[in-house]
């Protein structure tokens, strides 16, 4: 049985139109993008579903802009990290 083809974290969905919504496709390199995606995520509280579209429907206006803020603050953060050396920083 395989249940992880049919159940999606919901935030992934989310980031990846906020960073189609601000064209960094455009703006960034894809290695920079995978980095920037993951940190992101990693900051975020997963919310797996089963269909998105239950959970567009039935979240609140003010559920989605207190997720939309968390997002914007997780890829500012980021972009913090990604920008200060940290990721590119030789590891032991």
């Amino acid at each position: 049985m395989y249940l992880d083809e049919d159940i999606k974290n919901f935030m992934e969905t989310l980031v990846e139109e906020e960073f189609s919504a601000q064209s960094f496709n455009k703006a960034y390199d894809h290695e920079y993008l995978q980095d920037l995606f993951c940190i992101t995520l990693n900051q975020l509280k997963p919310h797996y579903v089963r269909n998105t579209i239950d959970v567009r429907i039935n979240i609140t206006s003010t559920e989605r802009s207190d997720i939309s803020k968390k997002i914007a603050i997780a890829i500012n953060e980021g972009h913090r990290i990604l920008n200060s050396g940290r990721r590119s920083a030789e590891r032991d």
